[in-house]
């Protein structure tokens, strides 16, 4: 790892660990593998904005969490810890847990921990159980050769200060210079890849990014300030749909046949209601129609196509005129034949 890396790995921990017991100053070093001097500097820096005091005991130095804060373990029944057990095969799906961060430790002590303090044969059941039940989510590439990369994003993000960015743009295959606030890295279960928001001055808005797909990173000392009321699912809802960003739009689909009876009972989107449903009659499908606001792009199209014949654009007219190019294209790819 890094300099940078280790540095920002530092700073995650040393809170977390502090915030168990009071340590040593010698201790941290060890833990760390540095000396006491940059021990002192980094608890100096978390001091601005963490309540860590320190303490001396003759020629030792203690740092702790002032009295205002005291750990305790938190009362958790059978139910609770059971669930936990049940949930590892999704907490590990996310990807999170396997990029070299401190939080990769603390998942795989977390369940081992927790699978420890309860009854052998609940053990076992709950083991069981958890082959069974599992996550569709998993990642898509290897992200741990980005750790690096995403510490300081992260770090950056933390600190609200802007990065300058080489990145990669797939659908033009270009490499452009972008200025970007970073405010949130976050796992993107559609795509299955991780993935940064953040403002771009090169585009003028808010816009997602591929962690694999920025060439180089530096920091600056710009300062931003993020919007207060910005809010990462809200976000997500009004522009993401299927694995794909884009700008809102309202939308009308009529599914036929059985799709209809799929489309009756299943939600695509937060805002999506039924309009009308007409029932099956002697020569004639029956139908469900459904509206619904969503990110427009190639993840709508993408999701349009996907059921074929048994599902028409209604409104808008534009991406009714382009899901049926899309149709006679394939048709006429298919004619060839």
């Amino acid at each position: 790892m890094s300099h940078r890396g280790e540095l920002t790995e530092r700073m995650l921990h040393l809170p977390l660990l502090l915030a168990e017991r009071p340590y040593k100053q010698q201790e941290l070093a060890r833990f760390f593998n540095v000396n006491n001097k940059t021990i002192r500097r980094d608890i100096d820096v978390l001091s601005s904005h963490y309540p860590i005091v320190d303490e001396r005991d003759g020629r030792e130095v203690y740092y702790r969490f002032s009295d205002e804060y005291k750990y305790k373990t938190p009362p958790l029944n059978p139910a609770e810890l059971a669930t936990l057990v049940l949930a590892q095969e999704s907490i590990a799906a996310t990807g999170l847990t396997a990029l070299g961060s401190p939080f990769a430790r603390y998942g795989r002590t977390l369940m081992a921990k927790v699978k420890s303090s309860l009854p052998p044969s609940l053990r076992d059941k709950l083991d069981a159980l958890a082959s069974i039940f599992g996550s569709a989510t998993v990642a898509a590439k290897d992200f741990a050769p980005h750790a690096a990369l995403i510490d300081r994003l992260t770090q950056a993000a933390v600190e609200s200060r802007r990065v300058r960015l080489r990145y990669y743009t797939l659908a033009t295959d270009t490499i452009t210079e972008r200025t970007v606030e970073p405010y949130v890295v976050y796992f993107d279960p559609d795509g299955a890849t991780l993935k940064l928001i953040g403002y771009d001055h090169y585009r003028g808005k808010v816009i997602p990014f591929a962690i694999d797909h920025i060439r180089s990173l530096r920091e600056t000392n710009e300062k931003f300030e993020r919007p207060a009321d910005f809010n990462l699912a809200r976000y997500l809802s009004a522009n993401c749909f299927n694995g794909i960003h884009g700008e809102p739009v309202r939308i009308r689909l009529c599914a036929y046949g059985v799709t209809a009876r799929v489309f009756a009972e299943r939600t695509f989107h937060e805002s999506q209601r039924v309009i009308e449903r007409t029932p099956r009659t002697a020569g004639q499908a029956e139908t469900t129609t459904i509206e619904m606001r969503v990110a427009s792009g190639r993840g709508l199209i993408r999701f349009i196509l996907g059921w074929g014949p048994e599902v028409e654009v209604l409104s808008p007219s534009d991406l009714r005129q382009e899901i049926a190019q899309a149709h006679r294209s394939a048709l006429a790819r298919y004619a060839e034949d």
